[in-house]
């Protein structure tokens, strides 16, 4: 499904109030259309800062869609790389794969994961494990979709992160949701709604960027247009077709910030060394 249907005219409401602290990795950008002045920060990806005017809004809430194997965990570990390295503090929901893949994972971008923990720059909240765990204590006892409405539960996102998102004297906060997909497919719309509302507020507070992964194909496509309406920017990515051998697609920003002009897409190619984008757009 193409997300390219949602509002492009949307542009969310700006938070009065809420002045981010700017660090030396942050730059500043200006609308042509709005005297007011939006902190970024920088991708670390040419390709991506350059679509979305310097980088990602601070704070904003955004969406990562595409189906299944498309890219999106390899982006965002790029992106946390990049955002460690700029001296973000970030706090990684690990939901689709415990966190020592995670972590190996970074490690492969040449991180020191061990040592950036214990400097209380990087804090894994390890939902895949802790589901693992329920799963091999109530084995035969629970269904299958039990352990998952026991383990994924929309409080304990909040409960984890309240005490990062108001921890003081820390950098930039990212925080990472990798991915929402199973909370979507385990509760009623009205609770996704207010779960994507809740995420925003949350990023506020913390003057934060939030990163929410969600597999598009697999929840009701009201849930799609939902997240894609409500966050603050959308990163589509879409598989390349009939190359079997060869890991990668098209990449496109359907929105970002105040700026809800689609750009084109990039095309993507998912390598040992990580994401790399071609430096054309897709005619």
């Amino acid at each position: 499904m193409s997300l390219t249907g949602t509002d492009s005219g949307y542009k969310p409401p700006f938070e009065l109030g809420l002045v981010p602290v700017l660090s030396r990795s942050a730059s500043l950008k200006r609308s042509a259309e709005d005297h007011r002045i939006e902190a970024l920060q920088p991708t670390g990806i040419p390709i991506l800062d350059k679509v979305t005017g310097g980088g990602f809004p601070r704070p904003s809430a955004i969406a990562l869609m595409g189906p299944i194997g498309s890219g999106k965990s390899s982006l965002v570990r790029e992106l946390v790389t990049n955002f460690i390295r700029q001296g973000c503090s970030l706090l990684y929901y690990c939901i689709d794969d415990p966190a020592d893949i995670v972590k190996l994972g970074l490690e492969d971008h040449h991180i020191a994961v061990d040592k950036i923990e214990q400097e209380g720059r990087l804090e894994f909240v390890d939902m895949f494990s802790l589901g693992a765990q329920k799963l091999a204590e109530s084995l035969p006892k629970m269904d299958p979709s039990e352990i998952l409405e026991e383990t994924l539960r929309f409080q304990d996102l909040l409960a984890y992160g309240r005490s990062f998102a108001l921890k003081p004297g820390m950098g930039p906060k990212i925080i990472v949701m990798d991915s929402i997909t199973p909370f979507f497919l385990l509760t009623e719309a009205r609770k996704v709604f207010q779960y994507v509302q809740v995420m925003r507020f949350a990023t506020r507070i913390a003057r934060a960027v939030t990163i929410a992964i969600l597999h598009t194909e697999v929840v009701d496509e009201s849930l799609e247009n939902a997240t894609a309406n409500l966050a603050d920017g959308v990163i589509e990515m879409r598989k390349r077709t009939g190359e079997i051998l060869l890991k990668g697609g098209t990449m496109k920003v359907l929105r970002i910030g105040r700026n809800p002009i689609m750009s084109r897409g990039y095309f993507y190619q998912i390598t040992q060394q990580g994401i790399v984008f071609s430096n054309s757009p897709v005619i």
